[in-house]
């Protein structure tokens, strides 16, 4: 996995009209030249527990430049939110990210195979690629490409440790971290987010697992606020993976204990990408997601 330093991608002008199509209201006052509505990313407070944090139905709206989230008190993550069904029937599913899908793609394609033969199960990852660089390789033009040429049913992104850089977006550029760098990132997701929910997508957003250097875990902390805030605000899915690999809250440790009692190593020794025993963790855990968001 590669880092970008250099960022020059800026959000296509149409952004502002496209973005937020599900939304009737928006659309029509995007339209019509209103300002754009404000809303809060809702970060979690450092004194509430977000495994008891409500999901709350509420019209989707874009973010709002805000200060950054407290740090989460020790030992706690942000928690899985599952929002969403799958329909009845043969699902068409999008693999997108960068090297961490690139990992858990295979094995989860191989399972479901077995499990699923008439589904169709699409691996679009690649490695060095991310959200803040659009000219390497635009994934949101990319995804909603690949929603209406594949019909899809089942979007699932899992990416984020390449992106904790500046953003240079209309000529501005925002430092990370910083509120701006937070609002144009969360527009971003929100692209994906957006035209999967006008096109009756499901969406399962991954979070990220603890991350040793410090760039990338500070990057990790903030990026799963706001892929969280993001699957509550518009009512898709986020699953956390932080239980699984390491929390973001507690100090990096590579290994863990398993069932059989057994030390587990679950992480390369770059800190960031997992070993085959923790892909299967993930893997296990995302296979089981989908299973029961396919159930009746």
């Amino acid at each position: 996995m590669r880092y970008h330093v250099s960022l020059e991608a800026a959000l296509p002008e149409a952004l502002s009209n496209a973005l937020f199509a599900p939304s009737r209201w928006l659309d029509d006052r995007v339209r019509a030249g209103g300002s754009r509505p404000l809303f809060r990313l809702a970060w979690p407070s450092s004194d509430e527990d977000p495994a008891q944090t409500p999901v709350v139905s509420r019209t989707p709206q874009p973010p709002q430049l805000q200060d950054l989230p407290s740090p989460l008190p020790k030992g706690q993550f942000l928690p899985s939110l599952a929002q969403q069904k799958l329909k009845p029937g043969a699902q068409r599913i999008l693999l997108a990210g960068d090297s961490m899908m690139q990992g858990v793609a295979p094995l989860l394609m191989r399972d479901l195979a077995r499990l699923h033969p008439d589904w169709e199960v699409h691996d679009l990852s690649r490695q060095s690629t991310g959200l803040t660089v659009r000219r390497y390789f635009d994934w949101p033009q990319r995804i909603v490409e690949e929603m209406d040429a594949k019909s899809l049913n089942l979007v699932v992104v899992f990416l984020g440790p390449n992106d904790p850089w500046d953003m240079v977006v209309d000529g501005q550029r925002h430092g990370f971290p910083s509120p701006g760098w937070a609002l144009n990132y969360a527009l971003r997701v929100d692209e994906v987010v957006a035209a999967a929910v006008e096109r009756q997508v499901r969406v399962i957003w991954m979070g990220l697992p603890s991350m040793r250097e410090g760039r990338v875990r500070d990057g990790a902390v903030l990026q799963n606020h706001i892929f969280h805030a993001r699957a509550q605000n518009w009512g898709t899915d986020y699953l956390a993976t932080e239980p699984l690999i390491g929390v973001l809250s507690e100090p990096f440790q590579k290994f863990k204990l398993g069932a059989d009692g057994q030390p587990m190593n679950l992480r390369a020794e770059d800190g960031i990408h997992m070993t085959p025993s923790a892909l299967r963790l993930v893997k296990q855990a995302l296979l089981e997601h989908i299973q029961k968001a396919a159930q009746p």
